[in-house]
């Protein structure tokens, strides 16, 4: 039976030390409380001094202090920096700074002609909406005009609302079908493993949690687990905590052509997917390190899943119907978190506010207490209250609701800056918000009934490295557009 990390604490700190794949940790006590004030205090100060001097360091200044700053906030919190295994770390770190860089600053130069990396993926994403307006002819024939946005626009004028369901939904299905047909034919399971190889040999993670993290570019989080399914049973605390975190920090392949479907930067999209596999893999490690020896340490050579479906046409009829599940989620939990943030509103507009010269509301709330997280990304002074407002939409209610919101901002002309948009897709791309922590709970709990306590215990753990591991990615960005 699987034993905890808490479990496995030696109780003499001078003499016990734990053996874990091939290395001594000496102590494994909690971090030092003078250690986690040392932290918070150097970073709070690396802050507010780049606060106080932004004038003259930039955005590019503040994004490179909220590098410092959000890898920080993680260490204070860590349960033990004496566990951690650093090489992890670094090699977590530099494969994210290479992805940020390969896309958004490198260039290849072939006779006369320079090719940019970034084109490559602005190209790419017009493949993905070519890619989902295959889902707007399905759309179209089954609805007519309700699906056509030019032809209601055109019919109600000033009064044309979005029609969500007619638009945005469709895409769900088709995409969840797509690639349950990918994964029966092994593809994407293939698409996974060459990914969780090169992390498995530079980082030293185990096959497991990486094969499950490269499972989150394409996949859910209750859908990535599935890749190693036989084995979440018998996991480290270390290694869910990865898994979870990953969840946390990823969005599926079908949210994902929504939300560019939606208008959001499509290079920013599919970067930060990419991105967030190191990078919540070695935030994860640096919050809980792993103290106890995983099954699957050092090898993605793990037992392969079958295929449950008979044929490729079993396998479009079954994502369908999990699609057709998810769309009904997504608009379900729309109307309901909606109708909660009108009613917030309502309750805040009953609040005297004649001496604060400003009508309160949940998003004027959420852009005062997320403002300075905007200025740690990068974000100019002008819009860090507008991305702040997006920032706490997507982590108290849903990413959701916060790239239509998102969205709306756009249809204003000069609400924000390109630049400040684009940053703003990279932290909004993830599952962080407090709903999520829920459906883990359901669906990784439901493979591994036996550890519903150890996934209820990381939850929020989960939750808060997981957001901020899609803000140290929007905060690389800011470094380098």
């Amino acid at each position: 039976m699987h034993s905890s990390s808490e479990s496995s604490a030696p109780t003499d700190k001078t003499t016990a030390s734990t053996k874990t794949a091939g290395r001594n940790i000496p102590n494994l006590e909690p971090t030092p409380v003078i250690w986690r004030v040392l932290i918070g205090f150097s970073i709070g100060l690396l802050a507010c001094a780049g606060y106080a001097a932004q004038s003259s360091i930039g955005t590019r200044g503040q994004a490179a202090i909220g590098i410092v700053f959000f890898f920080g906030l993680v260490a204070m919190f860590s349960v033990n920096l004496r566990a951690v295994r650093w090489k992890t770390i670094y090699w977590g770190i530099a494969l994210q700074f290479f992805l940020a860089f390969l896309v958004l600053r490198g260039e290849m130069k072939i006779g006369d002609t320079t090719y940019s990396v970034y084109g490559a993926f602005e190209g790419l994403g017009e493949v993905v909406k070519s890619f989902i307006a295959f889902s707007d002819a399905g759309a179209e024939f089954v609805f007519g005009n309700l699906a056509r946005v030019d032809h209601m626009a055109g019919t109600f004028g000033d009064k044309f609302l979005f029609p969500f369901a007619f638009k945005a939904l469709p895409p769900i299905l088709f995409v969840s079908a797509f690639f349950t047909l990918l994964y029966h034919y092994g593809v994407l399971q293939w698409c996974v493993r060459v990914l969780a190889r090169v992390m498995v040999y530079l980082m030293g993670t185990s096959g497991a949690e990486t094969l499950s993290v490269s499972a989150n570019v394409f996949m859910g989080q209750t859908e990535a687990p599935l890749i190693v399914k036989p084995y979440v049973p018998r996991m480290t605390n270390s290694e869910l905590f990865a898994l979870m975190t990953s969840g946390m920090a990823h969005i599926s392949g079908g949210m994902m052509a929504v939300y560019i479907n939606y208008g959001a930067n499509p290079v920013a999209v599919l970067t930060t997917c990419i991105m967030a596999c190191p990078c919540s893999l070695y935030l994860s490690k640096l919050f809980m390190p792993e103290v106890d020896v995983p099954e699957t340490s050092g090898t993605t050579s793990i037992e392969k899943t079958k295929s449950s479906y008979v044929n490729g046409i079993d396998a479009i009829v079954a994502g369908t119907t999990d699609g057709l599940r998810l769309a009904l989620n997504v608009a379900a939990m729309l109307i309901v978190f909606v109708a909660f943030v009108a009613m917030i509103d309502g309750l805040l507009g009953l609040v005297p506010t004649g001496w604060f010269q400003q009508q309160l509301s949940l998003r004027w709330i959420f852009g005062q207490l997320f403002s300075p997280v905007a200025f740690l990304m990068g974000i100019e002074s002008a819009d860090q209250s507008a991305v702040g407002q997006l920032l706490g939409t997507k982590l108290a209610i849903n990413e959701h609701m916060a790239y239509l919101d998102m969205k709306q901002l756009k249809e204003t002309p000069g609400a924000m800056s390109d630049r400040s948009y684009q940053l703003a897709a990279f932290a909004l791309t993830g599952f962080a918000n407090f709903s999520s922590v829920g459906i883990q709970l359901g669906g990784i709990g439901a493979m591994a009934p036996d550890r519903r306590s150890d996934l209820a215990k990381l939850g929020m753990r989960a939750l808060f490295v997981g957001f901020v591991a899609t803000l140290l990615n929007a905060a690389i960005a800011g470094l380098f557009l």
